[in-house]
């Protein structure tokens, strides 16, 4: 027997926003960054949760430890009824991680969490998931718990309309790779499959015009929608080795999480194929999705040149060396990513079962 949890009530689509009046009398702390503070969206978000609001504006990029346990004390501070966590993947995971560390303590918030995503990316708003970064051993710490789950996620385009081409490459492109690693997860599912399917069929169709277009309100809509139901997925039957060896170059040198998905998942997705039938079988049902012509292993191959071409289309490169990282410092510290890469949450769901010689390999076909 097994088990398939969507817990989060989702809202949907223009004006949902409209969503946060519900809590217009209740306590709240907003969670955000001091960028996003700034924007008209965060004036409306403010506007919509009424008077008696906490703002915790100190979010940074891959939060760390010590960042969470000043978050913590300003949650105890406030004493919160709602937690709303309004930004992209970094910010709702250390609302996250806040609120559980609140949890533990006997002061988390009654009305729970609440989940604005301002990019189309991490999926955070609808997972039980939450990564860390340990800043005293440069590691990535993933949190699993189902009291991070939060109880209404908001996805209203407005809160993505904005977003920099750049940081819609990097975001969409850990969509996509969400959806393809849960579609060849060891614990793949019916369920699991056709939210998958789903993602990948609206990022392929969407992701470069919201690239290149991003105004444009319906696309964004889309890849929002995608970033959701990959998540759904992945939340429930986990990842591979593509976001193992993300996770580890992630926690040494600074590239955005899904910048390096985008790198190293055609090398994994051949790596996959070649060592399991059932991954190969499976990567070839997607290449036919998007190219309906590939049959047998020449679908695999469409698969991965789709999604080289996705990224170049996007601007993303092939090589961490085109990031400012210097390829000796990354060689070197190749054979650590690879042990840290190998003890990774990720790694047990990966189809092929790797050895650190085989993470060695595939990081070194980055840099």
């Amino acid at each position: 027997m097994r088990d398939f949890r969507l817990g989060t009530h989702v809202r949907i689509g223009p004006d949902s926003l409209s969503a946060l009046e519900t809590y217009a009398d209740r306590r709240v702390l907003l969670v955000t960054d001091e960028f996003l503070a700034t924007t008209p969206v965060f004036s409306d978000v403010l506007s919509r949760l009424g008077g008696n609001v906490s703002i915790f504006c100190d979010v940074v990029p891959n939060p760390t430890i010590s960042a969470i346990s000043r978050g913590t004390a300003a949650y105890l501070d406030a004493r919160p009824e709602v937690v709303v966590a309004y930004g992209g993947g970094s910010v709702m995971d250390a609302a996250k991680a806040m609120h559980k560390a609140a949890l533990d303590s006997g002061f988390g918030a009654v009305d729970g969490l609440v989940a604005i995503p301002t990019t189309s990316g991490s999926g955070s708003e609808v997972t039980s998931f939450a990564v860390l970064t340990d800043e005293r051993t440069h590691t990535k710490i993933p949190l699993v718990s189902s009291d991070m789950v939060a109880r209404l996620a908001i996805l209203d385009p407005e809160a993505v309309v904005g977003v920099p081409p750049r940081i819609t490459a990097d975001s969409g492109m850990d969509v996509l790779t969400h959806a393809v690693e849960a579609y060849v997860s060891v614990n793949a599912c019916d369920f699991s499959d056709a939210l998958a399917e789903k993602a990948v069929e609206l990022v392929v169709t969407h992701l470069v015009r919201c690239y290149t277009h991003g105004s444009d309100r319906d696309a964004r809509a889309h890849m929002h929608n995608a970033s959701c139901l990959a998540a759904m997925a992945f939340d429930n039957v986990n990842l591979g080795i593509t976001h193992s060896l993300a996770h580890a170059v992630g926690g040494h040198f600074c590239v955005a999480h899904g910048r390096l998905n985008a790198m190293l998942l055609p090398h994994v997705i051949a790596f996959n194929a070649e060592r399991s039938t059932v991954a190969a079988e499976r990567y070839a049902r997607l290449g036919r999705l998007i190219t309906s012509c590939s049959v047998g292993r020449a679908a695999v191959t469409s698969l991965i040149t789709a999604v080289q071409k996705l990224s170049r289309d996007l601007g993303i490169p092939d090589s961490i060396a085109d990031e400012g990282i210097s390829t000796e410092e990354y060689r070197a510290a190749v054979p650590e990513m690879a042990a840290t890469a190998l003890e990774d949450g990720c790694t047990p769901s990966n189809p092929a079962k790797p050895s650190r010689e085989d993470l060695i390999l595939l990081l070194r076909k980055i840099g």
